[in-house]
Order: C-alpha cells, then sequence, then structure tokens
C-alpha cells in the first residue's frame, strides 16, 4: 500500500451532503424572544389598566340607577333623594342676584352612614346634576345666590344644626343634606338626573348613584 493510499483511508471524509445544518438565529432565540414580547406586552398593558382605573375614578361613568325615595347601598352608606325642588325667579330663599336666563334646583338627600363607616368620609362626595344632552353642571356652584330657609349642610356626612352645633352622619340615623344647582331656566325637569359621585375613591370603580327626576 502506498503513502497516498494509506491517507486516503486513514483520513476521515467530509461528507457536505450529510452534515447537520447550522440552527438558525430565530430558532436559536424563539425562547428569548417570546419572553421579550410577554414582557413588553405586559409592560403596556399594566400602566394603561392603571391610568385607566385612575381615569375612571376621577370620571365615573357606570350609573347605579335609584327611584325617588328608595335607599340604595354605595360607599359605605345608604342614600335616598328626599325631594328635588326648582325655585321660581322670585322665590324668597334667593337672597342674591342670579342671571336672567338661570334658574335654581334644590335636592334634599339623606344618608345612613354603614357601621364603621367615618362621617367625613362621607365629605368627599362630589354631587352633580346631567341633562339629557350629558351635559354636567356641579352643585353649590361659585355663581350659587345666596340662600335663606331652612339651612342644610351641603357636604354628604357633617355640618352644623340649626343650633349652630356640629352634626355628623351616623350608623342608622338619616343625615340630612342639600345640594344647589345653577341651571338654564325650563319649566319641566325631565331628562335631568342627579348625582352622587366619589371622584377619587379606590372602591367605587367607576360608579355613581343616579336619582331620575
Amino acid at each position: 500500500m502506498n503513502e497516498s493510499a494509506a491517507s486516503a483511508t486513514d483520513c476521515p471524509v467530509f461528507d457536505a451532503g450529510h452534515a447537520p445544518a447550522p440552527t438558525g438565529w430565530w430558532r436559536r432565540n424563539a425562547l428569548w424572544l417570546l419572553g421579550t414580547a410577554v414582557l413588553g406586552a405586559w409592560a403596556m398593558i399594566v400602566p394603561y389598566r392603571e391610568q385607566l382605573q385612575v381615569y375612571r375614578q376621577r370620571h365615573p361613568d357606570q350609573a347605579i340607577a335609584a327611584a325617588r325615595g328608595q335607599w340604595v347601598a354605595f360607599e359605605g352608606a345608604r342614600w335616598r333623594l328626599v325631594e328635588a325642588q326648582a325655585l321660581a325667579p322670585r322665590d324668597p330663599r334667593l337672597r342674591g342676584p342670579l342671571r336672567k336666563d338661570a334658574g335654581v334646583l334644590l335636592a334634599t338627600f339623606e344618608v345612613i352612614a354603614d357601621s364603621g363607616t367615618v362621617a367625613k368620609d362621607l365629605d368627599r362626595c362630589r354631587g352633580r346634576i346631567a341633562d339629557a344632552e350629558g351635559r354636567l353642571w356641579d352643585a353649590n356652584p361659585g355663581d350659587l345666590p345666596r340662600m335663606g330657609g331652612d339651612k342644610l349642610p351641603e357636604t354628604c356626612g357633617t355640618g352644623y344644626g340649626a343650633d349652630f352645633k356640629p352634626i355628623s352622619a351616623l350608623p342608622g340615623r338619616p343625615f340630612a343634606f342639600r345640594h344647589a344647582y345653577v341651571l338654564p331656566r325650563k319649566d319641566r325637569l325631565d331628562g335631568l338626573t342627579l348625582r352622587i359621585e366619589f371622584p377619587n375613591s379606590p372602591t367605587s370603580k367607576g360608579r355613581y348613584l343616579s336619582f331620575a327626576l
């Protein structure tokens, strides 16, 4: 056997046709890419959900409908609308100037705090009124005329009685308060809804009380 034959026999032959194909970059990094995509999506979803929750707390959009006189549980208490009354332009309870194109609506509510509910926490409520077109007006605005007559607290949990002594909402005892609204003058109250909101409460979850007039 000559030297060239021995060399050809002893040396392994490289067969390009049967060599394993190199693993592609995408296949080698598939798990890493998948994990990165999931984490990236989660990083976008979580802040979005948090911002959506904050927005809904400030701008509640889920109504809990209640009829006048009906007690409804909400935010650690039971609530009801006792009366809603549009004041005539020359009503003696209006002790201050009012625009000629405006009117005042008075809404009287009662609230009974649940056991363990702090009265001052109920003061965080916000009163609003909405019309059929979705326009909103806040209770007790700055252009509200000075009011006379029976004085009720303007806040939902604390205030002062007729003898100027402090009063507050207590479990098992109705606490009366009043919200006043300055609205475009109209003879009918159809289509208006009164709202009780807790705009910064984490437990309201975008809900508010809605009382149809």
